[in-house]
């Protein structure tokens, strides 16, 4: 196709897609999905990052061989809470990006890091939005209230909100350590409960009404909403957005050509994964405890865990304390790229996550290389597992439970084979096929895109003549 008929694209990102600094690997299938994608569109990525030495918001516009690359500079801590959610700076930002080039769609797959206002900035530019729920962050007050520990209509804020003394350390640790291409704390640390035990500062119960309003904007200039879980949708989503307005798409993966369909037997113990963060959202608490427990009823299987540890060296220090079995060993982080080589280190991968997750990039390239899995339930990776028949669902995340798991795959191999049998009996989702589905979901919004709502706009400007006034 002649690059000029290419729909122009524009993907809004909360960080780097080559950075670690995404929950389930979701940086690494936003990479694979853009490197498939540029092929097809005129491709724009924009994003932030966290940076306390270069000028806050300016824009580096940078053209690689397969997209552009718009990277804005935020500031690690904001000056009051509301800005996490309507950020004026960065909608300057937005603005003008729209007004350099003309998009044919907007897909924003988190509005983490930027502003709210997004969407309404695109339907005044006649621009139709798409909007993933990857992260929980839009519409939900719970990634604080249940995340950051509130008590009542209080939130604690002191990892977003500078203070003087947070503004002393920043500048200090700025001075005196390397500097990190990870962004781990402020993407993923600062919204776990461990590491927002003590407060600085409380939220009153208006900021949450006006950031709920704002999410209901959002709601309603936004053309199309993608989900990755149709359970994920029907638990938490469907009172707040129409069916009209939703649209499925499992996450993809690179497939190999040749798949590895050999049998094999395992010699010696069953060997066991832990890939994500290492926080007690993720339940590797509990799951450290269990491979304890396991140790004492004279198990010796092994248990390999990847995750952040020299950035989350607080939690990451306190937790090793807890460990016992001269059979968990700890590796660090994980680039995207070393996935598959990582799950091939063992024959069973666990992800006991307390928190909801509607990722499938991970365990879907597990079930590529023929690993079974114990998972938590209610999310969507229990459906995946329940779907496909690979692998043990938790009833709850304890110790015992997940003790009684791993005993069970290794007493049991004819149970563990089962579950590590070849794919041929389930398809696992291709990359591409999620970059057709996408290109196909942005062409027919382009072209069937209508005028938005004026009262929308009127009612939107009213309230920023207000937010103006009491400015």
């Amino acid at each position: 196709m002649d690059s000029e008929n290419l729909i122009s694209l524009l993907f809004v990102l909360d960080s780097s897609p080559q950075s670690g600094a995404s929950l389930s690997f979701f940086n690494s299938f936003i990479e694979q999905l853009i490197d498939c994608m540029a092929e097809k569109v005129a491709l724009t990525v924009f994003y932030p990052e966290f940076s306390d030495k270069e000028e806050h918001f300016s824009l580096s516009i940078t053209q690689s061989p397969k997209y552009r690359r718009m990277v804005t500079y935020i500031p690690t801590r904001l000056d009051s809470f509301s800005e996490t959610y309507l950020n004026e700076k960065m909608d300057g930002v937005f603005s003008f990006i729209l007004k350099e080039d003309h998009f044919d769609a907007i897909h924003i797959w988190s509005l983490k890091n930027h502003s709210f206002n997004y969407p309404a900035l695109a339907k005044e530019r006649g621009i139709p939005v798409v909007y993933t729920f990857c992260d929980g962050f839009l519409f939900s007050n719970s990634i604080f209230e249940k995340g950051l520990g509130v008590n009542g209509e209080k939130v604690r804020v002191s990892n977003f909100v500078n203070s003087s003394i947070t503004s002393l350390v920043r500048r200090f640790v700025s001075a005196v350590k390397p500097k990190s291409h990870s962004y781990w704390f402020e993407n993923i640390g600062r919204y776990s409960r461990y590491y927002n035990r003590t407060s600085e500062s409380g939220i009153d119960a208006s900021v949450f009404e006006e950031r709920t309003d704002l999410a209901d904007e959002v709601v309603s200039f936004c053309d199309k909403f993608l989900f990755f879980s149709e359970l994920e949708y029907n638990l938490f989503y469907r009172p707040l957005i129409p069916e009209s307005k939703a649209a499925f798409m499992e996450q993809g993966i690179l497939r190999e050509l040749d798949f590895w369909n050999r049998p094999f037997e395992i010699e010696g113990a069953v060997k066991f994964c832990f890939m994500g963060e290492i926080l007690p959202e993720e339940g590797i608490l509990e799951l450290v405890e269990a491979f304890n427990i396991l140790y004492e009823e004279g198990f010796r299987n092994e248990l390999h865990i990847y995750g952040e540890t020299h950035e989350n060296s607080p939690y990451f220090s306190r937790l090793k304390q807890r460990v016992k079995s001269p059979d968990v060993f700890f590796h660090g982080s994980i680039q995207g790229g070393r996935i598959n080589a990582a799950l091939n280190t063992a024959d069973v991968l666990i992800v006991p996550a307390k928190w909801t997750r509607n990722d499938t990039f991970l365990v879907n390239n597990a079930i590529a290389e023929r690993k079974a899995l114990i998972v938590s339930c209610k999310n969507a990776l229990a459906e995946k597992v329940r779907k496909s028949g690979r692998g043990i669902i938790l009833d709850d995340v304890i110790p015992r439970s997940i003790a009684d798991a791993v005993s069970e795959l290794e007493r049991n191999r004819k149970r563990l084979y089962y579950f590590m049998r070849v794919t041929d009996d389930f398809r696992v989702p291709d990359i591409n096929e999620n970059c057709a589905f996408l290109t196909s979901l942005y062409s027919e919004l382009a072209k069937n895109y209508g005028e938005a709502d004026p009262l929308l706009l009127v009612k939107r400007l009213n309230r920023r003549r207000k937010e103006r006034q009491r400015g």
